[in-house]
């Protein structure tokens, strides 16, 4: 009880003042910018990582793509020396132009989930950068709202055009995160369920 009196005791007394809730307010705000500032270079490291991350994995798969067509040829062409063989001239063409045929067909049927892959990847690209420009208008209203602060002074031109820039990329931000979720998903449901 007598810590929730002197606590009281001391907020009226600060609100009375005026001396340590000016002061704690301009401290939190400081505070505050300095988070911010410091999140948005953390976040552009971040999708710096994740870019070279996700370049590194559209080597990986393509890589892991073309080893596969590959053993798919030697399989087709293992089968062709199997039926050339014992095969007459007439039957050693048609074995021959079938597995050109196959082998075609197969290396024209990596082409779309390669370039899918690589349209993810840039389409990520464009979102990091879309969610860093998003972030920096945020970051600008709060260096200008701590300015306010502490100079004690406000215009409420500035603050309203502040406001609507903070509005406006707050929705912004999760539409991007929620593109960013269905292209993922998209990618992941196409690796899930590979083409023949």
């Amino acid at each position: 009880m007598n810590r929730a009196f002197l606590f009281l005791l001391f907020l009226a007394v600060s609100l009375l003042t005026g001396c340590g809730t000016p002061v704690a307010v301009r401290s939190l705000s400081g505070q505050l910018l300095t988070t911010q500032r410091a999140y948005a270079v953390s976040l552009h490291a971040y999708f710096a990582a994740v870019e070279k991350f996700a370049d590194a994995q559209v080597m990986i798969a393509e890589s892991r793509i073309d080893e596969l067509t590959a053993e798919i040829n030697r399989q087709y062409g293992t089968r062709a020396s199997a039926s050339l063989a014992a095969a007459t001239p007439d039957q050693r063409q048609k074995i021959i132009d079938q597995l050109v045929k196959d082998v075609a067909a197969n290396a024209n049927a990596d082409a779309p989930l390669k370039q899918k892959i690589a349209a993810a990847v840039a389409s990520l690209k464009k979102k990091n950068q879309e969610l860093d420009a998003a972030y920096q208008p945020i970051v600008a209203a709060s260096a200008k709202l701590d300015e306010f602060i502490r100079l004690k002074k406000a215009d409420e031109a500035a603050i309203s055009s502040l406001v609507q820039a903070v509005g406006l990329n707050s929705q912004k931000i999760p539409d991007i995160v929620n593109a960013i979720i269905n292209l993922t998903q998209d990618l992941t449901q196409t690796s899930a369920n590979p083409q023949p």
